[in-house]
C-alpha cells in the first residue's frame, strides 16, 4: 500500500500550535495491536468555493473515505504510535503514521484512561500565534448504550469564536481506554478575502464503527442514551477577538 503523510492542511494547523506541557501525567489505556475503525462524513457543507476550504479543519479524507482505521503500533510514555489506513471511495487504500500524545493532543483522538468530570483534557495554547485556545475540561460522563453494549463514556462539549467565526465541538471518549468514539464539529466561518476564500458552513462527524476491543462502544446516536448525569454542560468560551459577522 502506498504511504502518505497526514493531509497538508492539518499539518499546517498543527505547525501553528505552540503548546505548553501539562504537569499531570496521563495513563494510556490501549495496547499495541489494538485497532479502531471510524466512519467520517460531512453531512452538511455550504459554500461557493471548493471542498475542502484551504484554511479549515476539514480535509478531503473527511468526505472521500469509506473508513479510516487507526492501528496501535507502539507506545512510549504518554504517546501512542498509530498506523493510519485510509480506505477511499475511489477504491484506493493509502497509509500514514500518527503519534498521539494523550497528555496534550491536538486531535484529541485519545485522552488518558479513566479520567473523570472536571479533569483537564487539554491545556490552553496559542492558535496561529494570536488566538488563545482555551483549556478544556471534561463534562459529565454518560452511559452510552449501543448494539454492542453499554460503557461509561467521557464527554466534552464547547464552543469558540475566532474573530467572528463560530465553531462548535462535541466529543465522546470511551472512559476505560481513552479512545474517541464520537466527534462532531460544525462551523459558520467568515470569508478570508485576502486569501480568496469564501465564507462557508459545515458539519463533520467521526463515528467509531468497529474495534478490536471486545465490548467497546460503537455509537448509534440515533438511539436513546442512558445518562449518569441528565445534561451535558456546554462550556462557554470568551472570545479574544471580534469583528462584524457577515452572511453567506
Amino acid at each position: 500500500m502506498k504511504k502518505i503523510v497526514l493531509p497538508a492542511v492539518l499539518s499546517i494547523l498543527l505547525l501553528a500550535i505552540v503548546a505548553p506541557a501539562m504537569a499531570q501525567t496521563r495513563v494510556v489505556g490501549v495496547q499495541v495491536g489494538d485497532w479502531f475503525k471510524y466512519k467520517v462524513s460531512v453531512p452538511y457543507y455550504e459554500s461557493t468555493g471548493p471542498f475542502p476550504p484551504t484554511y479549515s479543519p476539514l480535509t478531503l479524507a473527511d468526505n472521500e473515505t469509506n473508513w479510516i482505521m487507526y492501528n496501535v503500533t507502539g507506545i512510549t510514555g504518554d504517546v501512542i504510535n498509530f498506523t493510519v489506513t485510509y480506505n477511499w471511495k475511489n477504491g484506493t487504500v493509502t497509509t500514514a503514521t500518527w503519534n498521539e500524545n494523550v497528555t496534550f493532543s491536538e486531535l484529541m483522538l485519545a485522552i488518558g484512561a479513566n479520567m473523570k468530570q472536571g479533569d483537564m483534557v487539554r491545556d490552553t495554547y496559542l492558535f496561529f500565534g494570536f488566538y488563545q485556545w482555551p483549556a478544556l475540561y471534561l463534562n459529565q460522563s454518560i452511559m452510552l448504550t449501543t448494539p454492542n453494549g453499554t460503557r461509561e463514556t467521557n464527554t466534552l462539549k464547547y464552543s469558540i469564536d475566532i474573530m467572528g467565526s463560530a465553531y462548535n465541538y462535541t466529543l465522546y471518549w470511551d472512559k476505560a481506554t481513552g479512545m474517541r468514539v464520537y466527534y462532531e464539529n460544525s462551523g459558520d466561518v467568515l470569508a478570508l478575502d485576502m486569501f480568496g476564500q469564501p465564507a462557508y458552513k459545515y458539519t463533520v462527524k467521526w463515528e467509531l464503527i468497529d474495534s478490536s476491543i471486545s465490548g467497546l462502544v460503537i455509537p448509534d446516536l440515533s438511539a436513546p442514551m442512558l445518562l449518569t448525569a441528565i445534561m451535558l454542560a456546554t462550556v462557554p468560551i470568551a472570545m479574544l477577538y471580534r469583528r462584524k459577522k457577515t452572511r453567506l
